[in-house]
């Protein structure tokens, strides 16, 4: 499997709250420790020690930090299905998340290679949040990958009206907003 930094990166500086379903009154103590080997241990044992926590029913506080840990468990161990699951997963526990959606578009659109199942995640985190640069330049490379370059071109320029910065630093990003403004496919 290839790997892809970028999205480990963005996992990994990225933290949203986000609103669950209530935790039972008490955490269990074996909630309490499967939480702390979560956030412990690495790659396997660290994933499977986050799902028992969340599974037991980790309280509130700590819920999302262990939604966050698992991900990147789950980029560290390049398992891609496992982790569009969690994302997946995520967005149904907060619909209204976009900043779930869009990583659940991009790793499908990256990952996974599915740019159909990508674009509607993509375009969900637009419509949610419509001022947002970057949920815009995702959709710009999931319809550039979809073969949609007049689209790409035009999702590319909304994202720099809401930021003329939006593409410094980001070469790949640029050499598809250039080829979807040529009218060229891309990669």
């Amino acid at each position: 499997m290839r790997s892809f930094p970028f999205l480990a990166l963005a996992l990994a500086v990225s933290t949203v709250a986000r609103a669950e379903p209530p935790a039972p009154a008490r955490e269990s103590a074996a909630a309490r420790e499967q939480a702390r080997l979560c956030e412990r241990l690495n790659l396997a044992a660290g994933a499977e020690a986050c799902r028992s926590a969340l599974a037991l029913g980790i309280g509130p506080g700590r819920r999302t930090a262990l939604r966050e840990q698992l991900a990147r468990h789950l980029v560290a161990l390049e398992d891609w299905d496992a982790l569009a699951d969690h994302f997946r997963d995520g967005v149904k526990l907060e619909p209204q998340d976009a900043l779930g959606w869009q990583r659940l578009g991009l790793t499908l659109l990256f990952a996974l290679h599915q740019a159909k199942e990508a674009l509607s995640a993509l375009e969900e985190a637009v419509r949610l949040a419509p001022a947002d640069a970057e949920s815009r330049i995702g959709l710009a490379l999931g319809l550039a990958a979809d073969g949609r370059a007049g689209e790409s071109a035009a999702a590319f320029e909304a994202a720099l009206r809401l930021d003329p910065t939006v593409l410094d630093g980001r070469p790949a990003a640029r050499a598809a907003f250039e080829a979807a403004r040529a009218g060229s496919s891309w990669p």
